[in-house]
């Protein structure tokens, strides 16, 4: 017969149930708190937390596949995952690999998948998943998938640019270069390892000091200080490279580092030696073509007073023959038209007129025009008011009467526009012409 407990028997197991019963309620507690915080956690987790278990259904799924995805955890739950068509088909074989791999208790490392979102878009995803163990055994996996398809554009952007810059960098005819801020070159491209004679290893980690003389490496320390300090540099450079002066253009500008300071600089400079020694001969030649137009121009200058002299002198020929022949053969041939010479010599008197008038006609039109407006009679009396003959001078020459000559010289007055004038004809017919015609 089984003993009955005591009073003080039954008090001490009650006090050891409340006890037990205490702690339970305090582990509910906490349990309840970690469940509320995991399920708040796995509520606004930015990345997708799901669950297979061992026939590879979807036991649980966090609420971030819909931002994700496009589809509801509810969608998703209960279903078996190769069924689901959210992973890439050329992905779902890797992927399940990894899984069976975790439920074997092998680490598995980080894969990068592609997953098809409801719309149909692909982004990817990478995943990392543990194994859930009861009863040490792997009941499950939980796996965290995080949409890393920014960070993979972000980088496929970054590659492309590096690459371009790459090629930019290695096929450039300029010296690219950068310094730290302690102006210790980091970074040089491989045309100015060619130009120096220098491999990338002589050059990296060393000053301009290291590399150049010692007045061109000053120099290069100032305008990299001031480059340090945010200014942007651009000047011309004579560096002697080897044995040969060569003309560089260089431009420096600071590099930021994120913080408002500079971290270091970037240069380039170009080799313009030529374009300097062009520039040069150039600059020669203007000098010599100035030289040469002054000279041209001082010669055109004197080349115009011969030719105005020549041109003055062949006209006072002109004129002179015509006046000439006014004078000195036209009066004699007005004689003997007079003289009432008949037949035959009468008809050479004729003739002789004739030819004489074609032979003086060209130096008549290339005499002034106050002589070409005139008359042979008028250009005799013209000739010899010139000479200083009086009116009964001339009458007597001529075989004239006075009144005769008066009538010529009114009609030069005339022609020459001095009627009404106080000038006097000889003083007018003695200033040279100027070749320019005063009648209309």
């Amino acid at each position: 017969m089984t003993e009955r407990p005591s009073y003080e028997e039954l008090k001490r197991r009650i006090r050891d149930l409340r006890s037990e019963i205490e702690k339970l309620r305090e582990s509910e507690s906490r349990l309840l708190e970690n469940l509320e915080r995991y399920q708040i956690h796995f509520s606004l987790t930015m990345d997708v937390i799901y669950t297979l278990d061992a026939g590879l259904n979807v036991t649980s799924v966090s609420p971030s596949v819909g931002r994700v995805l496009g589809y509801s955890p509810e969608e998703l739950t209960g279903r078996p995952f190769p069924g689901l068509n959210v992973l890439a088909p050329e992905y779902l074989e890797p992927a399940l690999v990894d899984v069976m791999k975790v439920f074997s208790g092998e680490s598995v490392r980080a894969s990068i998948y592609e997953f098809i979102t409801r719309t149909g878009r692909r982004v990817f995803g990478e995943v990392s998943g543990v194994p859930l163990i009861r009863d040490g055994k792997v009941t499950a996996v939980v796996s965290v998938a995080r949409d890393i398809t920014g960070r993979l554009e972000m980088e496929k952007s970054l590659r492309e640019s590096e690459e371009r810059f790459r090629a930019v960098f290695d096929s450039a005819q300029d010296c690219i270069f950068i310094k730290d801020s302690t102006l210790r070159y980091t970074f040089v491209n491989p045309f100015m390892t060619r130009l120096l004679g220098l491999s990338a290893q002589e050059i990296l980690g060393k000053y301009d000091a290291d590399i150049f003389d010692a007045e061109t490496s000053a120099r290069l320390r100032r305008s990299d200080r001031r480059v340090i300090e945010g200014e942007i540099s651009k000047e011309e450079l004579d560096l002697r490279i080897g044995r040969e002066l060569l003309t560089f253009h260089i431009i420096k500008v600071p590099m930021p580092d994120g913080s408002g300071k500079f971290s270091g600089l970037c240069g380039i400079a170009r080799n313009i030696t030529e374009r300097k020694r062009f520039e040069q001969k150039l600059h020669a030649k203007e000098k010599q073509l100035k030289l040469q137009a002054g000279n041209l121009e001082e010669m055109n200058t004197a080349l115009k007073v011969l030719l105005d002299h020549r041109d003055q002198e062949h006209k006072k020929l002109r004129e002179d023959i015509v006046q000439r022949a006014g004078s000195l053969l036209y009066p004699y041939l007005d004689r003997l038209k007079r003289a009432g010479l008949d037949g035959r010599l009468g008809v050479y008197l004729d003739i002789i007129r004739t030819n004489l008038d074609e032979l003086i006609s060209p130096f008549a039109e290339g005499a002034s025009a106050e002589y070409r407006s005139l008359t042979p009679a008028e250009i005799t009396v013209a000739d010899l008011v010139k000479q200083g003959k009086t009116t009964k001078e001339i009458a007597e020459l001529m075989n004239v009467s006075p009144h005769a000559v008066s009538f010529h010289r009114a009609n030069i007055r005339r022609k020459l526009r001095l009627r009404h004038k106080k000038a006097n004809l000889r003083s007018h017919l003695l200033q040279p012409g100027d070749g320019k015609s005063d009648l209309p």
